[in-house]
């Protein structure tokens, strides 16, 4: 492995402009950068334009787009990709190349296997290349299309199948791999053996810096009790259907016990089927908030009830960093560790999670202690300085690990 001294220079490469981060993906590629220009200047790239002249608040972190909006379209490189490869085209590797030569960092960390093809092309440029994964691709391909009714186990297997002989080849290219949890290390070691180190870095509380930093009193009831509060891309498939599961079954089964419940839907690009939900007189639709602090600040409950999708969901920490009682599915909530009936109430079924709220809402003494616990292991576990933690861990750079320990979990 590369040794390191002194400052490290480290640059975080993305296929969309990760400021300002308006997705999850966005939220861990620049809080990533964040973390790493405590150690050195970081440089956020994009592969896609830029959208705006926005600059992040930190002085050290400098951010470049590899292509200009409005500009001829150039041939890609390498002749063939899969599906869940983005597009790379040659002028865009010819600026990078350029700028790694300007900005001369240390380590480069590559944003999943989306950018497979710029792999190569980096590793005689760089000391240290670290492919983050934001997911585990082939095992979330597998998922989503298992999944998908009309797809037959068949499809499923192909659609993964090609992704995991990307993968395969991209850790033979790289120094580290970064996940953002215990379970898809795991998944990597099971599919891959004696591979390169693999990094806990998890996904951080968003917007941490207008959290409060103590736990906020419980919201007032004079909007209506309770108002559960769903956060998320409302174009994402697998939010779509939690969005209409809340709406049709989960929060209709409250209301018969907790008639005033009402559902707040807030995200981006919201389907026609979820704008169609905001005609119901329990559910409100928020469209592209500006700020959801209002919003998090007036809620009760967070109830997300995933059946599919990959990674972590940060919005589940955002809500607990506000003291909000967490309600989901087992995979809504994998891979945070959190401590089941203390931290956050888990059930597979609809049934099963609307009743866990209507408990919940009953019981003021144990919706008190899950609001403190949560809170708590939010920002213990995911806050700003268990990333910078994890991130000199995942670098690397461990010489001062005695007196911060960093938050990434043992390796299996």
């Amino acid at each position: 492995m590369p040794a390191f001294g002194g400052e490290r220079r480290v640059l975080v490469l993305s296929h969309e402009p990760a400021f300002p981060p308006t997705s999850g993906a966005d939220l861990r590629n620049y809080r990533n950068a964040v973390a790493a220009a405590g150690f050195g200047p970081a440089c956020l790239v994009s592969v896609l334009p830029r959208a705006g002249t926005a600059t992040p608040p930190e002085p050290t972190i400098r951010t470049e787009a590899l292509s200009i909006e409005g500009e001829a379209r150039t041939a890609s490189i390498g002749w063939w990709r899969i599906r869940a490869e983005h597009r790379i085209s040659r002028s865009a590797l010819a600026r990078l190349q350029a700028l790694i030569g300007d900005f001369k960092p240390d380590t480069v960390v590559v944003e999943g296997i989306g950018l497979f093809k710029l792999l190569r092309p980096l590793r005689p440029l760089v000391r240290q290349l670290i492919l983050d994964m934001h997911n585990v691709e082939s095992d979330l391909a597998y998922q989503t299309s298992h999944g998908e009714a009309t797809r037959p186990r068949l499809a499923a297997f192909y659609a993964s199948t090609g992704i995991r002989h990307l993968e395969r080849k991209a850790l033979a290219l790289v120094d580290r791999v970064w996940v953002c949890s215990i379970e898809d290390r795991q998944k990597l070691a099971r599919l891959f053996p004696h591979s390169v180190p693999v990094d806990v870095i998890p996904n951080g509380i968003p917007n941490a810096g207008d959290i409060p930093r103590r736990l906020p009193g419980e919201a007032a009831t004079d909007g209506g009790f309770p108002v559960i509060l769903f956060i998320g891309h409302l174009g994402y498939p697998p939010n779509v259907d939690a969005a209409e599961r809340l709406a049709h079954a989960i929060v209709p089964r409250m209301r018969r016990a907790l008639p005033g419940a009402r559902l707040v839907l807030a995200g981006r690009d919201p389907k026609a089927s979820v704008r169609a939900l905001a005609q119901l007189p329990h559910v409100e639709l928020v469209e592209s908030p500006e700020s959801v602090t209002p919003l998090l600040s007036g809620a009760h409950l967070s109830i997300v009830p995933l059946t599919t999708g990959g990674g972590t969901r940060i919005k589940i920490l955002e809500a607990m960093a506000w003291g909000i009682p967490v309600i989901a599915t087992p995979l809504a909530a994998e891979g945070l560790g959190l401590v089941e009936g203390d931290e956050v109430l888990l059930s597979a079924t609809d049934d099963g999670l609307a009743d866990m709220a209507v408990g919940l809402c009953l019981d003021t003494e144990r919706r008190a202690r899950q609001r403190e616990r949560a809170h708590r292991a939010a920002w213990a576990r995911f806050g700003p300085q268990a990333i910078r933690n994890a991130v000199r861990a995942g670098l690397g750079s461990n010489k001062d690990a005695s007196d911060n320990p960093p938050s990434s979990i043992p390796p299996p």
